[in-house]
């Protein structure tokens, strides 16, 4: 399989870095194409989108620390729909859930959507 197993050890040294060169570090360190598209989710399968970030947003505002995250790779089919494939080999079998929220149609959502790093107003009562 083309997966990369569990215990693959990415270690970013630094996540208060560009989108785009933790991005990029994660290729080079993966031995990937640079022209591939990646991604991270959370464990529960929720996407993370630091490719729709501006790419010299920091990584640091959008990954919370000390949490697990999970390589993804975004392919673009003919009619222009992403499809996202997990590079865990066995994700199927250690996470179900997050296997089948990031394969069904459309992929994992945004954070927001998985209680993550909410953006916008702030809940509570107005004064």
């Amino acid at each position: 399989s083309s997966g990369i197993n569990a215990e693959w050890p990415l270690r970013p040294g630094n996540p208060c870095c560009r989108t785009l060169l933790l991005l990029e570090y994660i290729k080079e360190s993966a031995g990937y194409d640079p022209n591939l598209d990646v991604d991270l989710s959370d464990e529960n399968g929720f996407m993370v989108h630091l490719l729709r970030c501006p790419p010299l947003a920091y990584a640091s505002d959008l990954l919370e620390s000390r949490r697990t995250f999970i390589l993804v790779k975004i392919l673009k089919g003919e009619d222009g729909v992403e499809k996202i494939e997990p590079m865990l080999e066995n994700l199927k079998t250690s996470r179900p859930m997050a296997f089948e929220r990031l394969t069904s149609h459309g992929g994992g959502r945004g954070q927001d959507e998985g209680g993550k790093k909410k953006r916008g107003k702030k809940s509570g009562r107005r004064r």
